[in-house]
């Protein structure tokens, strides 16, 4: 099965190139965690899906050498959510702090927006393209 086709596989693709990257054996990565070997490997290998605890997921990314804050982050936490067929824990973090996000995110789906009219939310959002808005 093709990594784009199971998430699993491409989140522990994504803690395999980390780990290695970094300069990390998997035997002490496992340990920095609390987790037997043969458990770290299926995780590398798709086979364990990803923790679901939000401490876990960040001991996990600390583990094989992710910064907070880094592009590598979002893409671990991406793929993470994905594998788990949830949403992702920045994502969560967001929502969670600030109780408009929820009547945004229902607006939003409910008025089944297409991927460039979300694509120009964002514009919008971020500060770009302002005179889009007033056209």
């Amino acid at each position: 099965m093709k990594h784009q086709e199971h998430p699993p596989a491409q989140f522990g693709e994504l803690i395999r190139t980390t780990r290695i990257k970094n300069r990390i054996t998997a035997r002490s990565a496992a340990q920095r965690i609390e987790m037997l070997p043969s458990n770290f490997s299926k995780l590398e290998h798709g086979v364990l899906l990803p923790p679901k605890e939000d401490v876990r997921l960040r001991e996990l990314a600390s583990a094989v050498g992710i910064a907070p804050s880094s592009e590598e982050e979002t893409q671990f936490f991406d793929l993470a959510a994905k594998a788990q067929n949830s949403i992702a824990l920045d994502i969560r973090d967001i929502i969670s702090r600030n109780d408009a996000m929820p009547l945004l995110l229902r607006t939003i789906g409910n008025k089944r927006l297409t991927r460039p009219e979300i694509e120009r939310l964002i514009d919008i959002v971020r500060g770009e393209n302002i005179k889009a808005v007033n056209e």
